[in-house]
C-alpha cells in the first residue's frame, strides 16, 4: 500500500505527563500537536477527556430529554402504554450508552482514522493508523467544547419542551427560520465554529505532522468531513 509510515522516535524527556501536558497544543498551536501526533500512547489522555466529558454532558442532559419525552404528544397510533414502554427502552438505551461513552468513542475515532488512512493512501501521503487515531483524538478535544457548549446552552434556556430544543443551533442553521427544510438545517447546523476549528486544525496538523502541503491535508480530511455531514444528514431524515 505504501500507507505506512515508520514509527518516528519519541523526543527526549516525552514521557505520558507531556503528553497530557501537550494536549492544549490541539486547539492553537498546529507544530506542538503534530509532534504528538507521532507519540505512541498520547490518544489516552484526549480519549478519557473527551469521554469523561461525553459522560458528564449525556448525565446532565438525560433528565431535561426524559422530561420531554413525558409532555410530548402521543405518536400517531400508538397508546399510551406503548408509548410508556417505548420510553422506557429508550431511557435504557441511553443510559447503557452514557456508560460506554469511552467504547464507542474509541470505535468512532478508529473509524475517523480508517478513513483518514485510506485517504492518505489515495493522495500517496505515508501514514499509520497508530499517528492517525493521535490526531483525530487530540482534535476531538475541540469537539468536545461543542458538547460544553451545547449543555450550557440548555440549562440556561431553563424549560425545554420539544426535541428540537433538545439540539441548539450552534452553527450557521441559528439564522433559519422555524420550520426550515430538516436537510439544509442539517447541512448548515453541521457549519458551527467548532466543526471549523476542527477542521482548520486538522489539516493543519495533518499538514505539520506529515510534511505535506495545507491543499493536500484539506484533500486528505475532506472524504471524513463529507461522511460527518452524510451522518447528518442521515439522522435529519429520521426527524419528525
Amino acid at each position: 500500500m505504501g500507507t505506512l509510515a515508520p514509527e518516528l522516535p519519541a523526543s527526549s524527556g516525552e514521557n505520558f505527563a507531556s503528553d497530557l501536558a501537550g494536549m492544549g497544543s490541539f486547539f492553537l498551536d498546529p507544530p506542538g500537536a503534530a509532534r504528538r501526533v507521532h507519540s505512541k500512547w498520547f490518544w489516552i489522555g484526549p480519549l478519557i477527556v473527551f469521554s469523561i466529558i461525553a459522560l458528564v454532558a449525556s448525565f446532565i442532559i438525560m433528565p431535561i430529554a426524559q422530561h420531554v419525552m413525558e409532555i410530548a404528544p402521543l405518536p400517531p397510533n400508538t397508546t399510551p402504554e406503548q408509548y410508556q414502554r417505548g420510553m422506557s427502552i429508550g431511557l435504557t438505551i441511553m443510559k447503557v450508552s452514557m456508560y460506554l461513552a469511552p467504547v464507542w468513542a474509541a470505535i468512532l475515532f478508529a473509524i475517523q482514522a480508517a478513513i483518514l488512512l485510506g485517504s492518505s493512501a489515495v493522495m500517496t501521503v505515508k501514514t499509520g493508523f497508530r499517528q492517525l487515531f493521535n490526531l483525530v483524538t487530540g482534535c476531538s478535544l475541540i469537539q468536545a467544547l461543542s458538547s460544553i457548549a451545547g449543555v450550557v446552552i440548555l440549562k440556561a434556556k431553563g424549560d425545554i419542551s420539544t426535541q428540537a430544543e433538545l439540539h441548539p443551533a450552534l452553527g450557521l442553521d441559528i439564522f433559519l427560520p422555524a420550520g426550515s427544510n430538516k436537510f439544509l438545517a442539517a447541512f448548515l447546523g453541521y457549519f458551527s465554529v467548532f466543526e471549523i476549528w476542527w477542521i482548520v486544525m486538522m489539516v493543519l496538523i495533518f499538514a505539520a505532522a506529515f510534511k505535506v502541503s495545507k491543499g493536500k491535508a484539506f484533500a486528505v480530511v475532506l472524504p471524513l468531513v463529507i461522511v460527518s455531514l452524510l451522518f447528518r444528514f442521515v439522522g435529519a431524515a429520521f426527524q419528525r
